[in-house]
């Protein structure tokens, strides 16, 4: 082989090698990336659901403060109705007893209009 044609192979021979190795940090730098991206999702990951859940238990405290409010609202009304019909009791079972007669024709009268109502088809 001349000395040109040797020259040739080296150069070809270095261009190969250069390239290999170019090919060689190029991968490696892509598999360094690769493990950062996948570290960064992985945090990102458990970040997000770390604050979802919190967000979560947020929202579950919010619900359960609401249904109590609303649970203790309720049997306050409850309690202010009861004492409402005990006290109409009282009233109607005291006017029945002052005036029989008057409280026997309107529960008369009250029943007749409900008949009517009731038997309209």
């Amino acid at each position: 082989m001349n000395t040109q044609d040797r020259q040739t192979v080296d150069k070809l021979e270095s261009s190969q090698l250069h390239a290999k190795k170019a090919l060689e940090t190029t991968a490696a730098a892509a598999r360094e990336l690769a493990g950062t991206a996948r570290s960064v999702a992985q945090a990102a990951y458990h970040d997000s659901k770390e604050e979802l859940s919190a967000a979560a238990r947020d929202l579950g405290d919010l619900a359960y403060a609401k249904y109590s409010s609303l649970a203790d609202q309720t049997a306050n009304m409850t309690q202010q109705y009861r004492e409402r019909a005990c006290e109409f009791e009282q009233e109607v079972t005291g006017y029945v007893r002052e005036k029989p007669i008057q409280a026997l024709g309107i529960a008369f009268g009250v029943g007749l209009v409900l008949g009517v109502i009731l038997n309209r088809k």
